[in-house]
């Protein structure tokens, strides 16, 4: 799997400095980007059931090293994380950001086909 896009993923990090919870950016390099444009009818009505996945390879160039909830705890700037509820971003400049619903492992067959799925919304 090779994609040509870029994403930014912003996790949650705690700052001992100023005590306070932060946003940490990690930019990531070839990911698959694919928005979905949907609507889900209900009793209540038409609602937007809009969504984005997003295929992280393994083997996507990024500034830090993928670690677990612990190692990025410990060393928020080698690791970063993909958590639900953390923030997503298509490209590298400000704008509007997406939360994370989902992520799942796909950590079987070559090295070209492991990857992570992300689904935010």
């Amino acid at each position: 799997m090779k994609g040509n896009g870029i994403c930014t993923v912003f996790n949650r990090v705690y700052d001992p400095i100023y005590r306070k919870y932060i946003l940490q950016p990690t930019v990531i390099e070839g990911v698959f980007w694919q928005e979905e444009t949907a609507a889900r009818n209900t009793k209540e009505g038409l609602h937007e059931a809009n969504e984005v996945r997003i295929f992280i390879p393994f083997r996507a160039k990024c500034q830090r090293s993928f670690g677990t909830l612990e190692e990025l705890q410990k060393n928020p700037t080698a690791h970063f994380t993909l958590l639900p509820e953390d923030k997503i971003m298509h490209g590298i400049s400000l704008g509007a950001s997406l939360t994370i619903v989902s992520v799942s492992t796909f950590d079987y067959g070559g090295k070209g086909l492991q990857h992570w799925e992300v689904v935010a919304k």
